[in-house]
């Protein structure tokens, strides 16, 4: 029987291992071999019999990048020298195309908070995850307590409410709702 240490040896030999390794290495510098603009639709997805597959949003950029080939194989070569034994070719495809993450937690945050019905989460003791259902409900109610001495009353039902609905509509979003329900015409309200 051999030894992990002599498995793990094998292992990284392997055409599959090495293939997988420089696509990690293309990977961390694909947005510096094409520019940012480039890298936001286009992502390598795979090395297969010395060609490199890269999936790209649309077909444009698929002809676009196709043209591009020589010069992108040439950078790709001179930044990654072990690029040189395992990709000789380019390919670009729409087929495995994935939209990348673009929005950062920053960025989705800010869309959260600028949401009328959006309330912050009250400062104060670290947030710990619950060991039971009965702990998970403590810390939501405790949570839901807080959050409404924060909130500002509705003129309209006199219930709490966050403070960007008052600011966008003067009430509620439930209230708000109501009144565009009853001032619709009849026929053209849901059943």
């Amino acid at each position: 029987m051999q030894s992990l240490q002599a498995l793990m040896q094998q292992l990284e030999q392997s055409a599959q291992w090495q293939a997988s390794a420089t696509l990690r290495q293309i990977l961390a510098r694909w947005p510096q071999l094409v520019g940012t603009a480039v890298a936001q639709h286009s992502q390598p997805v795979k090395i297969h019999r010395k060609l490199l597959e890269v999936s790209v949003s649309s077909s444009a950029w698929a002809q676009t990048l196709t043209f591009e080939r020589t010069k992108i194989l040439t950078k790709l070569h001179q930044q990654i020298s072990a690029s040189i034994h395992e990709v000789q070719d380019l390919r670009f495809t729409t087929v495995r195309w994935r939209q990348p993450q673009q929005r950062s937690d920053i960025a989705a945050r800010t869309t959260l908070s600028t949401h009328p019905s959006w309330a912050p989460r009250p400062q104060g003791n670290s947030w710990a995850p619950p060991q039971n259902a009965n702990e998970a409900f403590q810390q939501w109610s405790t949570w839901k307590q807080a959050q409404l001495t924060h909130q500002s009353i509705c003129p309209e039902c006199q219930r709490p409410c966050p403070q960007q609905e008052l600011q966008r509509w003067s009430a509620c979003a439930i209230c708000m709702t109501h009144h565009w329900q009853t001032k619709l015409p009849k026929g053209s309200r849901a059943n």
